[in-house]
Formats: C-alpha cells, sequence, structure tokens
C-alpha cells in the first residue's frame, strides 16, 4: 500500500500494463497532475483513489490507457489498426471536458 506523500513530482505514471503516460509535473491534496506530452495534449490530473502502486519513481494506475476517462490522446501518439478506425468512423479525434463528482467519478462537462 502506498501513502500518498510517497508521490513527488518528477516521478512517472504508468498504466495498469506499464505503458508510460508522462511524469508528475504538480500534487495537491487531492491528487497529482501528468504533464501534456507524447500521449496528453494537455496536463491530466489523476486522483489518488486511481493509484494502484508505487515501485521506486513509478506510480500505477489501476485502468490502462484506453480506459482512463477524459483521455485526449496527443496526435499519432497511438496507433490505430483498421477495425478501429472503422469502428470510430475515421472522425477526428474531438476532445471531451471532463471534471470530477462529488464521488470523485470522472464526468463529462456540460
Amino acid at each position: 500500500m502506498f501513502k500518498p506523500t510517497d508521490i513527488q513530482r518528477g516521478m512517472t505514471v504508468r498504466d495498469r500494463d506499464g505503458e508510460a503516460l508522462g511524469g508528475i509535473v504538480a500534487v495537491d491534496p487531492r491528487g497529482f497532475t501528468i504533464g501534456k506530452g507524447r500521449i496528453f495534449e494537455r496536463e491530466y490530473p489523476v486522483r489518488f483513489s486511481d493509484v494502484a502502486d508505487l515501485d521506486g519513481d513509478d506510480v500505477y494506475l489501476r485502468r490502462d490507457l484506453a480506459s482512463l476517462p477524459g483521455a485526449m490522446l496527443a496526435e499519432g501518439a497511438l496507433d490505430l489498426d483498421d477495425e478501429a478506425r472503422r469502428d470510430m468512423g475515421d472522425a477526428p479525434h474531438r476532445p471531451v471536458a471532463y471534471t470530477h463528482d462529488l464521488t470523485g467519478a470522472l464526468v463529462p462537462m456540460e
């Protein structure tokens, strides 16, 4: 079990499969923020309750990248196979803004 105080700026955030998502750029009492980069177009907030474990300088989340709600992937960060492109209708990625509700869950902003 980890303690939120063990999470520091500069640590690497990984999804449950070990995929590096980015580095921590800020920590506050509710969680931390992953900096924009190869995976995210903009900074991405994460609650401490979404963390599964710590291993050295790596923070592992409970979810994989594909299931992160509100994840706005940077252009070309992931290569989609033909089936995924067909499912999306080859439409351009439209980012959706999310916020946390009172339970801490991420929900789309209206």
